[in-house]
C-alpha cells in the first residue's frame, strides 16, 4: 500500500472499523472526542467530502496516514503498515473513493449583540458559570451553517484575530480565523493562562469576580501555545489553567521550558478534574 491510496480511505470509516463513531453530524462533517486526547466535548472535525480531519484542541490536521500516526506513535511507513494489517472485512466497510470533492462548511456570523438570550443564560447555569460574569466578555452571536438558511445563536468568544468560538447545548464550533485571546487586566507583571475561554469563565465564577486581576491569555485550543511563548518571559508570574489530560499536560510542560517557574494551577486546584469547568460543576 503506497500513501496515495491509504489517503483514499475514509477517515470517517477507518474510525468506525476502530469503534469510534461520531458525537454529531453537521452538514458534511463528522464531529468526534478526539482520538488522539482524552476529552468529553467533541472537538474533532472529519469532513468527509476532502477526506481530511481537525482537531480543535491541538490545532492540528491532515489525512488518514496523518491521524493513524498520531493514533499509533509511529511514522508514515508505521502507519501503512498498520493500514495495511486491516482484516479485508473491515477494509471493505472503510474503503470510500471519493467522486465529489466540495469546500468544508462555511460558518458565518450573522449578528452581534449583548449576551441576553434565555436559552444561553440557560446554558450558562447549566455548566454553573454565572451568566453576569460571562456577560462581560461573550456576547450572543447569530451564525449560519455552509448554505442552510436557519440562523442559530450561540455564545461567542472572540479571538485576537477577530474569529470567534462559539457554543451552545449543541455545537462547539469556531470561525475562522481561529486566534488566541488576549485580556489586559490591573496587574501586567503576572498572566493567567487558560485552555478555553469556558474554564476562564469558569474561574471567574469560582473566584466570585466579573473581571481578572493581571493579564489573561485564552489559547483556544493547546495547539495554539506557540503563539505566546515569547511573550512569557516579560512576565513575572505566569498561573496554567490547562486540562488534566495528555495534551494539557504537554502544554504545561512545553510552557515549563520556556518558564520553570510557572505555576501549573491545575494541579493544584483541580487534580482529580479534566478542567476547570468540570470541577466547578461538581462544587454546586
Amino acid at each position: 500500500m503506497d500513501c496515495k491510496f491509504a489517503n483514499e480511505i475514509s477517515i470517517a470509516g477507518f474510525l468506525s472499523s476502530r469503534g469510534i463513531n461520531p458525537s454529531k453530524t453537521i452538514g458534511n462533517s463528522f464531529w468526534y472526542c478526539s482520538p488522539i486526547r482524552n476529552e468529553r466535548t467533541p472537538s474533532f472535525k472529519v469532513n468527509r467530502d476532502k477526506n481530511l480531519w481537525y482537531d480543535f484542541g491541538t490545532a492540528t490536521g491532515g489525512s488518514l496516514i496523518d491521524l493513524v500516526c498520531q493514533m499509533y506513535h509511529v511514522g508514515v511507513p508505521g502507519a501503512l503498515l498498520i493500514l495495511s494489517g486491516v482484516k479485508p472485512a473491515d477494509q471493505i466497510s472503510f474503503i470510500d473513493r471519493r467522486v465529489d470533492v466540495t469546500p468544508p462548511v462555511r460558518i458565518e456570523i450573522k449578528h452581534i449583540q449583548p449576551l441576553k438570550n434565555r436559552a444561553l443564560f440557560g446554558y450558562l447555569t447549566f455548566r454553573s458559570i454565572n451568566p453576569q460574569f460571562a456577560s462581560r466578555y461573550a456576547v450572543e452571536a447569530t451564525y449560519q451553517v455552509g448554505n442552510k438558511e436557519r440562523n442559530n445563536f450561540a455564545i461567542g468568544f472572540k479571538n485576537d484575530s477577530g474569529g470567534y468560538e462559539l457554543r451552545n447545548k449543541y455545537d462547539k464550533l469556531s470561525t475562522s480565523p481561529k486566534d488566541i485571546t488576549t485580556i489586559e487586566g490591573k496587574n501586567r507583571s503576572a498572566v493567567n493562562v487558560f485552555e478555553g475561554y469556558m474554564d476562564f469563565l469558569s474561574a471567574l465564577t469560582y473566584f466570585k469576580t466579573d473581571r481578572s486581576g493581571c493579564d489573561t491569555i485564552v489559547l483556544n485550543g493547546v495547539g495554539f501555545v506557540k503563539r505566546i511563548l515569547d511573550r512569557l518571559p516579560g512576565y513575572h508570574t505566569i498561573n496554567l489553567f490547562l486540562d488534566n489530560d495528555k495534551a494539557g499536560l504537554e502544554t504545561a510542560a512545553q510552557i515549563k521550558l520556556i518558564r520553570p517557574d510557572a505555576i501549573n494551577r491545575s494541579q493544584n486546584i483541580y487534580p482529580d478534574c479534566k478542567d476547570f469547568n468540570d470541577f466547578l460543576k461538581k462544587q454546586y
